[in-house]
């Protein structure tokens, strides 16, 4: 694994599966299962994989009558890569736009994982009536001081350079760190790894992972405890990436949460433990209701 290939989008995207829709900044890869009616769960990914990384919950929310909507950011996967400030607001943003462009304004289930997190919570905040419930997975709260690689690649112009030399390296290599289980890890790579071809996601990581650190994070979770929605936190006792110790200090800021540590997982419970994060998801939609 070296650079990051330039496969340019149009030529994979007419026989790939899911469904795309153009939105102000440009098209969204997205996918909805389930029945029609269902209540609406909205599943938010995290900061460089595809939506590939809910395969393994999406079968359960839907098999139990939930509409389940996934998708990928700006940047990712198969999602265009628009040319603009990758920061907290164009998220949000393109989640409320494409619940509007889908006719999905109803109130959702917003569950969303590491930097989806404070994507999900600052959606259902700031938007009155877009969120009847969210749930958190490992969620981005303390964003780690950048070591090694990741320091490099903060800095202007040896982050693009590394980027292009070694970028599929860096990425998937920070895959492993997110995995407690290796054969879990295994089976997650082949996912993984082929987005990794298309232009431009390179580029959208690196300018994500430059503007997280000005992103107000504790007032986002404040914000959706002062909303009190019914919330719900999953994270996983072993998880390199974002610690277990952090757990207490979000709850702090969410003193409703129902918390659900998930042992022998690292920061993708909902990969590596699906029976338990499916069931907990479920129960936990069943008593707070979403119409």
């Amino acid at each position: 694994m070296m650079g990051l290939p330039s496969t340019p989008l149009d030529s994979v995207r007419a026989a790939s599966p899911g469904s795309f829709i153009g939105l102000s900044r440009g098209l969204v890869h997205y996918e909805l299962s389930g029945p029609e009616g269902g209540p609406l769960v909205v599943l938010v990914p995290g900061l460089s994989v595809p939506y590939a990384t809910w395969d393994r919950n999406v079968p359960a929310l839907a098999g139990a009558g939930y509409r389940v909507l996934r998708y990928e950011h700006y940047g990712r996967g198969l999602s265009d890569r628009p040319r603009l400030p990758y920061d907290l607001d164009l998220y949000v943003e393109q989640l409320r736009e494409m619940l509007e462009a889908l006719g999905l304004g109803r109130a959702a289930a917003l569950v969303g994982l590491s930097m989806g997190g404070p994507v999900a919570a600052a959606a259902a905040s700031r938007q009155p009536g877009l969120a009847g419930s969210v749930v958190l997975v490992d969620p981005l709260f303390e964003w780690p001081a950048p070591r090694g690689a990741a320091w490099l690649l903060a800095r202007p112009l040896a982050g693009e350079a590394l980027m292009v030399l070694k970028g599929r390296s860096i990425l998937a290599g920070g895959q492993r760190g997110d995995f407690f289980d290796e054969a879990a890890y295994r089976e997650f790579l082949p996912l993984y790894l082929p987005p990794l071809r298309y232009r431009g996601i390179g580029q959208a990581v690196l300018a994500t992972i430059r503007s997280i650190p000005s992103w107000p994070l504790p007032e986002v979770y404040a914000a959706l405890g002062r909303a009190s929605l019914p919330t719900l936190i999953f994270w996983g006792r072993e998880d390199a990436t974002l610690p277990f110790e952090q757990s207490s200090r979000l709850l702090g800021l969410l003193p409703g949460a129902e918390f659900r540590p998930i042992a022998r997982s690292g920061h993708v419970p909902h990969w590596e433990k699906p029976g338990e994060v499916n069931s907990g998801i479920l129960d936990f939609l069943e008593r707070n209701a979403i119409g």
